[in-house]
C-alpha cells in the first residue's frame, strides 16, 4: 500500500453489531470510516483519545458531555479526551462518518491482541440493557 490509497485497500470490521469501522493511522494521528446500520445504539463510553467525527450521511442522535442534538450530513463533533458520548442511528438509512483520533487508539489496528477499555464500556451496557436508556 502506497501513501495515496482508498478505503477499499483496508478491511472492515463489525466493532459491535451494527458498527462497521475501517481504519487508517499514521504514527500519530488515525482515521476511521463508521458505518451505523440497522438501527444501532452506541452507549455511553469514553476514552483517553481526543476525537473529531464528520457525518457524510445519515441522520444519528449524539450526545457529547452535557450536549445533546440531531445531527446529519455536515456536522462536525468535536470530543474532548476523556468526555463521556453516546450515539444512536435515526432512521433507516446508514449513518456514515469520519473520524480522527490522536493519538492514535492501537485497539482499532487490525491485529492488534491488546485491551480495548470503550469496547468493554460498551459491551457490558448494551448487556444491562444502558442501550435503552438512551434517549
Amino acid at each position: 500500500m502506497g501513501q495515496i490509497t482508498t478505503w477499499d485497500e483496508f478491511p472492515t470490521v463489525e466493532y459491535i453489531p451494527g458498527v462497521r469501522r475501517q481504519t487508517v493511522s499514521g504514527e500519530r494521528v488515525m482515521m476511521t470510516r463508521i458505518v451505523y446500520h440497522d438501527g444501532v445504539v452506541v452507549p455511553e463510553h469514553h476514552h483517553p483519545a481526543e476525537q473529531i467525527m464528520l457525518v457524510e450521511r445519515g441522520r444519528l442522535w449524539a450526545k457529547v458531555g452535557d450536549e445533546e442534538a440531531e445531527v446529519g450530513p455536515g456536522s462536525l463533533l468535536v470530543v474532548p479526551s476523556d468526555c463521556v458520548h453516546a450515539f444512536r442511528q435515526l432512521g433507516d438509512e446508514d449513518v456514515v462518518f469520519y473520524e480522527s483520533f490522536a493519538p492514535i487508539r492501537l485497539e482499532y489496528l487490525v491485529g492488534f491482541k491488546g485491551p480495548d477499555p470503550s469496547l468493554e464500556m460498551m459491551r457490558k451496557a448494551l448487556a444491562a440493557g444502558g442501550a435503552d436508556r438512551t434517549p
